[in-house]
């Protein structure tokens, strides 16, 4: 059967279809080429090994969605695979009809012959799949509703073109079947039915011909309408995705890149779309408003301003905005700003937890865009909350974050009973304190338990007391990157000229900064938290467990430890290991779905914008689980955690008999190696500070 395109006057209509449509696609997706490309140059290919990763995992995030296809998604996720597996096979059929409509000689189905008959039952079944997923996605949209959703008219717009592009391709076919009748019609189940049915309803050649230029020209104009939308729509990521994928990022999620020469910079950070990197740009133009990011996301479940998906959206449109500016449509509006769209309040709300990048299908990277407008606000503008500013003045003036510390860096070695030794270049381990570790009273206490533990081990371990300094973590997620290289620098010229190869910390921000981030200046060391370094001196008998806590332990994942270093077994191999505990999840919201304590990104020292407090929404998760199971105890890893829990619990349950008791793992292991000697202090001494107050540092009438 001849296409309608193949005589005139249907083939110049055809023809001028192909090019108007096809042109208007490439002009509209190279202007947004044009804009990705005119990000700042950034290298995201790395090594060769690199590379080979980047190609062998492509079809299984892609193809596969494996990322998409995520438990608590599997609606959706089920929906989004009919549909893209059923759009890819169908571009055969697709291709076969354009190569068809210039000549039938040139289509696949003349030059391919049995082979492409053979393959039709599949483009059937996948013409069916689509329609069926077309209409689940529309119920899902009519009456469930989900608040993650954009239910806008652009997705509607999609559905439905996809959806009649299958119904136009069969039938199309029907009427072609109908005319041109042949012994492997049946192949193409679903239009030899209707062909059928025509046949049957008695339609006439004239009338059978008439339908099927009708419906071929819908299916022809269906397809270019779609295509030529493509770019414009948020659909795009079509087209973006594979290349979003490709180019993630390989390091950790918590590392922030370095702003290079930062000496020789007029602007520092993001202030403007031009000054995001090409991948960034990439990341807005390949957002498909799934909102997985939003609803996972602990400052827009609180009720602040920040969504990583509407910021994904505000880039995007000021990125349009500009663009249409630049050609001249822009109707004399003028084009939006960055930083007014995305939002003063919306870029401080973020606590790095990187909940919305691990729930990110396609490996958008919110945190980094956010933290770069941040270095933009700080350093160029010097806006920023009064509390950030009062934070960073304290760290510059006095190389720790805590104003009003009523302890040094080595008040907790006095209480000690052996000495602490200084770090001298012959020990295995230079202990890294850090600022929490050494001057917030409650954090003292792990300090301790995990100094007594690693000397009962028989480790080899030494301090640089009053040497050390913030290893530089708030400064870089407060956005003050020049404090923060500087703060790193200094680290890194003291532990070489000291002599240090492997550092222990038992803190989760100091553990990441230091493990990925000071390679990016030349600070190579082996960095290792504390549950790491206590679960391996467990299996290897140097700590014998040998004393019972019988109770039931529920355990929270700190981020930066967790989600952002895929940390997740050595603080509950270490629970595990302690005689009666029984270890209890959070379920649904542990591991890398845990919620963050709020004190990431700097909000440790900071005040939030609005709504409820991230840490009263985290206890008040624990607090139901604990009392579903009977748990008195709840386990942390990181020094900010602690504090912010212990601030947290009396807010969500003013019963101090039923109110979880928070401890770090140390302290838990310490009872169960000491006893009710000297490791039952540090619990007991815990529980007497928590009983007190917040957590909060001690105040004195002079900083330390």
């Amino acid at each position: 059967m001849m296409a309608p395109s193949t005589s005139f006057p249907g083939n110049i209509g055809f023809y001028l279809t192909l090019i108007a449509f096809i042109s208007l696609f490439l002009f509209l997706a190279g202007l947004r080429v044009l804009v990705i490309a005119g990000g700042k140059r950034e290298d995201r290919l790395g090594t060769a090994r690199d590379i080979v990763e980047r190609i062998v995992t492509l079809p299984s995030y892609v193809l596969a969605t494996m990322r998409l296809n995520r438990s608590e998604y599997w609606y959706a996720g089920l929906l989004h695979t009919m549909i893209l597996w059923g759009f890819l096979v169908l571009q055969v059929r697709t291709l076969n009809f354009l190569l068809d409509g210039f000549h039938e000689a040139a289509s696949l189905e003349s030059i391919f012959g049995i082979l492409y008959t053979g393959f039709r039952p599949v483009m059937e079944l996948f013409n069916i799949l689509v329609i069926f997923a077309v209409g689940l996605a529309a119920f899902q949209r009519i009456f469930i509703r989900p608040a993650r959703l954009s239910l806008n008219w652009d997705a509607w717009f999609i559905l439905f073109l996809t959806w009649f592009l299958m119904v136009t391709d069969v039938f199309t076919n029907s009427f072609a079947i109908v005319l041109d009748r042949g012994d492997r019609d049946a192949f193409s189940f679903m239009a030899f039915g209707l062909a059928n049915l025509w046949d049957a309803m008695g339609i006439s050649k004239g009338v059978a011909e008439g339908l099927h230029g009708s419906w071929w020209y819908l299916h022809l104009f269906d397809f270019l309408t779609f295509l030529a939308y493509l770019p414009i729509s948020k659909h795009s990521h079509i087209l973006t995705a594979p290349f979003n994928v490709f180019f993630r990022r390989l390091t950790p999620t918590g590392v922030l890149q370095p702003i290079e020469n930062i000496e020789e910079q007029e602007v520092f950070g993001v202030g403007k779309i031009q000054d995001f990197s090409w991948k960034q740009n990439l990341d807005f133009y390949t957002c498909t408003e799934c909102g997985r990011c939003e609803i996972n996301c602990p400052a827009f479940n609180t009720g602040k301003d920040l969504s990583p998906k509407k910021i994904m959206v505000e880039m995007r449109a000021v990125a349009e905005s500009q663009m249409r500016q630049s050609i001249g449509v822009g109707g004399g509006e003028e084009p939006l700003k960055l930083i007014d769209a995305v939002g003063f309040d919306a870029i401080w709300d973020c606590v790095s937890c990187g909940a919305c990048q691990y729930q990110c299908p396609v490996y958008i990277e919110h945190v980094p865009a956010l933290m770069d407008m941040r270095r933009f606000l700080v350093m160029d503008e010097a806006n920023m909350p009064e509390t950030a500013a009062s934070t960073l003045k304290q760290l510059e003036q006095r190389g720790h974050p805590w104003p009003g510390a009523a302890f040094t860096r080595t008040s907790w070695m006095e209480e000690m009973e052996f000495e602490i030794p200084k770090f001298d270049g012959s020990q295995e381990y230079l202990f890294w304190v850090g600022c929490t570790g050494a001057m917030v009273e409650r954090n003292v206490k792990v300090t301790q338990a995990l100094a007594r533990l690693l000397r009962e081990a028989g480790v080899s371990f030494g301090c640089l007391g009053e040497e050390e300094t913030c290893s530089g973590d708030p400064a870089r997620r407060l956005g003050n990157e020049y404090l923060y290289q500087i703060q790193a620098g200094q680290n890194i010229e003291t532990w070489k000229q000291k002599g240090v190869q492997k550092v222990v910390t038992t803190c989760p921000h100091c553990f990441n900064t230091m493990k990925n981030e000071y390679p990016q200046f030349d600070g190579h060391f082996e960095v290792r938290h504390h549950t790491e370094v206590l679960a391996e001196l467990i299996a290897d008998g140097k700590l014998q467990v040998t004393h019972e806590l019988a109770e039931k332990v529920t355990y929270h994942d700190s981020c930066f430890l967790g989600r952002h270093n895929d940390i997740y077994e050595p603080p509950r191999d270490i629970i595990k290991a302690i005689p009666g505990a029984e270890l209890q999840e959070i379920e649904g919201q542990c591991r890398e779905k845990g919620f963050c304590c709020g004190a990431g990104g700097g909000h440790m020292w900071m005040e939030e914008s609005k709504g409820e407090r991230i840490n009263n929404a985290r206890c008040s998760q624990a607090q139901s689980c604990a009392e579903s199971c009977g748990s008195k105890i709840i386990a942390a890893n990181c020094p900010f955690c602690i504090q912010m829990l212990e601030d947290g619990f009396p807010s969500v349950q003013p019963d101090e008999e039923k109110r979880l008791k928070t401890y770090d793992v140390a302290e838990l292991l310490a009872q169960a190696v000491f006893g009710d000697g000297n490791g039952a202090a540090p619990v007991e001494a815990a529980a007497a500070v928590a009983a007190e107050g917040d957590g909060a540092p001690a105040e004195a009438e002079t900083d330390a």
